[in-house]
């Protein structure tokens, strides 16, 4: 079946989480602790990186734990910490190298894009505006509003449905190898890992398509697409 669709993941996919994530802890550091030493700037934002577990964190869990943790200003409360982050992360998103030009592309091809997201409903949707990316997606799901969430097969078929198109005409392009990779990969989706953002999961089956740069999804298409055409096998 030819390739109708391509949905990608947000986070460190469409969107580089971890530079977002340094630009913000360091504002966070500037705004709300007291440091005794240049060095100590540096480990607090490691610290900050470990504890967020690149975004699987609760945030209350981990704002609790930073309050305790870091010397903080004197008034400085978890609600107060979990204001900032809500009205200043989003704020610091950085598109993903080559993400506008290989969604450009796409969409010049007639293929329909979509985004499925863990995550807040607030944050995410704060997050795709920006980009300024909102305009070439004919869908967007974040796992709070649909209630439930990667790799949950459901999340996906729900983005099939929505699109109008078959799970075999659809890649999935995203990060993680079991939300992303294994998810799309059961709900009979063909996933395309992007590397470089998380280690691969040894208990996962091996992804069928790996790409280093969003662009490289550009030649994977046209290859898949050819691959239809002369009505040759994957290789």
């Amino acid at each position: 079946m030819d390739i109708q669709a391509v949905i990608f993941d947000l986070d460190n996919t469409l969107v580089n989480r971890q530079a977002a994530f340094k630009a913000y802890s360091e504002q966070f550091i500037d705004r709300f602790t007291v440091k005794t030493h240049p060095s100590e700037r540096t480990e607090l934002i490691e610290y900050m990186r470990v504890a967020d577990r690149d975004g699987y964190r609760n945030k209350r869990e981990l704002y609790q734990e930073l309050l305790e943790k870091f010397n903080m200003k004197s008034g400085v409360t978890v609600d107060q910490l979990l204001n900032y982050w809500f009205e200043q992360f989003f704020r610091c998103t950085v598109l993903m190298d080559g993400a506008e030009h290989t969604l450009q592309r796409l969409k010049a091809k007639g293929i329909k894009l979509g985004v499925i997201t863990n995550g807040s409903i607030r944050a995410q949707h704060r997050k795709i505006d920006q980009t300024g990316l909102r305009s070439y997606f004919d869908d967007i799901i974040v796992s709070d509003e649909v209630g439930c969430k990667k790799p949950d097969q459901a999340i996906f078929k729900l983005a099939l449905e929505r699109l109008g198109v078959e799970a075999q005409a659809c890649l999935f392009v995203g990060d993680h190898p079991v939300n992303d990779i294994q998810g799309a990969s059961k709900a009979g989706l063909t996933p395309v890992w992007l590397q470089g953002f998380r280690q691969w999961e040894p208990s996962v089956e091996a992804a069928p398509h790996t790409i280093s740069r969003l662009e490289e999804c550009l030649q994977l298409v046209e290859q898949l697409m050819e691959q239809h055409r002369s009505g040759a096998k994957p290789s």
